[in-house]
């Protein structure tokens, strides 16, 4: 029996940019302004992947929701 919802991709996974309550927390997982992740999504689109990579320099390096890979290998 096929399950009435699916999760998507990591890759694929979007900014409903019409729910307030997506734009806010991926503000706060990028370590971003709401502003700034709008400009992003209009550049770039909505994809998570997309969005993160455009806004890479932008997010906050003290942010605990999503630290840089530089600092992730730092402590291996």
């Amino acid at each position: 029996m096929k399950p009435e919802y699916s999760t998507p991709l990591r890759g694929n996974l979007r900014i409903n940019v019409d729910e307030i309550y997506e734009v806010r927390h991926w503000a706060k997982q990028l370590g971003v302004s709401i502003q700034q992740l709008r400009a992003a999504i209009e550049q770039v689109g909505p994809l998570v992947d997309a969005v993160r990579h455009h806004l890479k320099d932008e997010i906050d390096p003290d942010n605990l929701w999503y630290p840089r890979a530089e600092q992730s290998q730092a402590n291996r």
